[in-house]
């Protein structure tokens, strides 16, 4: 077979493999990371043979340095500012004293455990330094922790990609300069030059990177303000300058594109752009189209006789790497900081990722061009590190978060209608300290619920600048009550499907037109109420005075559909809140009770 033959076998099974290993983990609520390294295993040329990624040569170097630019360029346009301020006493510590513990910790296992010389050692400490955050983001996607945590958590992962990657880059340079002293001189000069090279490659480096990085970042930003571009060019837009700033930052000095692109993306965040969360979501995609082809020709790449060669050495590395230097860099930078649970928590959830890999891989194939040979040490090594913490951490993080009471309560609520029926739900929500925003296209709606002093956003909820405006992204539940049932059912489709709420009730009115139960139940959801509900016939009661807000205690155990008051017909009342000790739910279908239970509960025949 002729070598463009080969080269267009690999990047298409690559690309199929991967889209289909990202559906798979989305089925199975995994991480995608765990079935693409799989995926690339089996198909690479150690078993079948049908990906080389040796024959694409320095260009597999090129595609995965350009996609952990827009891997990291994603992550600096997501983080949020706002909620950083609480917590930022924490991520400082864990940038500089967790970093620091992480990467000499690491450094020391792997000196003296393999016997590795220090520079090698010291190569691995600073990859184990950056956090996978594109492990982190599906963890936290699929397993909703409480705020402070999540923001330390993203935070983390974006600062330590860039701090690590660029510290991976000066150790690198210290390695090959020594190699290079090594053979041509001896004695003092190979002492001092080569901790000369490190302190300039660190500190230059990272000027280059932060003054590249802002400068054409706010210059990005003011273009996307401006109508110099039209709306449908802002993201292909967007791309070409992402990958323009880390070409030009590499040319000023080496190496600093990765720091280029993160501050990129900060600067943005800083901006006010329209639509900025389009732009977000566009960004994610291709994010994750990338990760799902380069991990699976990274992971193609792998030799099982180096796996071999760690034994059971590299495998106790892995173990003090997760199990103890991660739990002492957590709990030293949290001093007075943070609960006991919560330092728990963190200590757990440190996954490695795509940019270790790829920034490993990278290293290692311009290590072994100057005969540094047991640089596939390190590079095994790390990979072991990211399968065995990927799949503990990623398989067990809703049962840790659970463990350790940090999942999110309540969170950011927003209620699609603000007619008399969701003005009376937002209501009931912030009297028990709940943060909500009710959206309608209705103005004398949208008026009489700003009298109600809600947080309200006038427009249509199908449309995503709306929903934008609303700040769908924070959001834990979504709402739908409006009186038209499709319109509830599509605002909470969009909501599960474009911006991951996990927890979505549509009101439905009409079992027989298009959209039933059982639909609702294909999106993910379930039925606000928890029954078909008529809401012409309660907002007209309630604009009449005939509908009172009463409380029954629960004798009993069960789901709410199928709960039944012996005093009222199955018309004249409907569950809003379900109150357990200190805990709140909303009232929908599939929503379990328990003897003592409290139910709040909307009724037409009671006072």
């Amino acid at each position: 077979m002729e070598a463009s033959q080969i080269i267009m076998q690999s990047f298409v099974v690559a690309i199929f493999a991967g889209v289909l290993m990202q559906v798979l983990a989305e089925k199975l609520k995994l991480p995608s990371i765990v079935f693409l390294l799989i995926a690339g295993i089996l198909l690479g040329p150690q078993v079948c043979g049908l990906i080389q990624p040796s024959i694409l040569g320095p260009g597999l170097s090129v595609l995965v340095s350009l996609s952990v630019a827009l891997i990291l360029f994603e992550g600096g346009l997501s983080l949020d500012f706002e909620s950083f301020k609480g917590v930022d006493v924490s991520v400082r510590n864990m940038l500089t004293i967790g970093l620091a513990i992480t990467v000499i910790g690491s450094a020391m296992a792997c000196h003296f455990i393999l016997g590795l010389d220090l520079p090698l050692s010291l190569l691995f400490g600073s990859f184990m330094s950056i956090t996978g955050l594109t492990v982190i983001n599906p963890i936290l996607r699929r397993v909703k922790i409480n705020q402070d945590l999540a923001t330390i958590l993203r935070s983390e992962g974006i600062f330590s990609n860039a701090i690590g990657a660029i510290l991976s880059v000066a150790v690198l340079e210290l390695i090959l300069v020594t190699n290079e002293i090594s053979s041509s001189a001896s004695g003092t000069a190979a002492e001092k030059i080569p901790v000369a090279t490190f302190l300039y490659a660190f500190f230059i480096k990272v000027l280059v990177g932060v003054a590249v990085g802002y400068l054409t970042g706010r210059v990005l930003g003011q273009i996307l303000k401006s109508s110099i571009v039209g709306t449908d060019l802002k993201n292909l837009v967007v791309l070409a300058w992402v990958f323009g700033t880390y070409a030009l930052s590499n040319y000023v000095e080496a190496n600093t594109g990765i720091l280029a692109v993160i501050l990129t993306g900060f600067a943005i965040q800083k901006e006010d752009i329209p639509q900025l969360n389009t732009l977000k979501r566009f960004k994610g995609q291709l994010s994750i189209l990338f990760i799902s082809i380069l991990f699976v020709l990274i992971a193609a790449n792998l030799q099982f006789a180096n796996f071999k060669i760690l034994g059971l050495s590299g495998a106790l590395i892995v173990l003090i790497v997760i199990l103890v230097i991660r739990p002492i860099a957590v709990f030293l930078s949290n001093i007075g900081l943070l609960s006991i649970k919560d330092k728990i928590f963190l200590s757990w959830i440190g996954p490695k990722g795509i940019v270790s890999a790829s920034v490993a891989s990278l290293f290692t194939f311009l290590l072994r061009e100057q005969g540094i040979q047991e640089a596939v040490i390190v590079e095994t090594l790390v990979f072991s590190t990211i399968i065995v913490s990927v799949l503990a951490q990623g398989l067990t993080a809703r049962v840790a978060a659970k463990a350790c009471d940090c999942l999110e309560k309540g969170g950011y609520i927003i209620i699609v209608g603000a007619n008399v029926l969701g003005r009376i739900i937002a209501k009931v929500f912030v009297d028990m300290g709940k943060d909500v925003c009710v959206i309608d296209n209705n103005k004398e709606h949208c008026r009489l619920a700003a009298e109600d002093d809600l947080l309200t956003v006038y427009g249509n909820c199908l449309d995503a600048h709306i929903l934008e405006q609303a700040q769908i992204d924070k959001a834990s539940i979504v709402i739908a009550t409006t009186a038209n049932s499709e319109v509830n059912f599509l605002a909470c489709q969009i909501a599960r499907d474009l911006y991951q709420v996990n927890n979505v009730y549509p009101a439905i009115g009409n079992p027989d037109k298009s959209v039933h139960a059982r639909l609702v139940g294909e999106i993910g959801g379930d039925l606000a109420y928890t029954k078909v509900l008529n809401i012409d016939h309660w907002k007209k009661a309630i604009d009449n005075n005939k509908v009172t807000i009463f409380e029954k205690e629960l004798e009993d155990s069960g789901k709410l559909s199928e709960l039944t008051i012996d005093e009222l017909d199955d018309q004249d009342w409907i569950p809003v809140i379900l109150k357990r000790k200190e805990s709140f739910f909303f009232a929908h279908s599939a929503q379990p009770f328990n003897c003592g239970d409290v139910l709040i509960c909307l009724s037409k025949a009671v006072g």
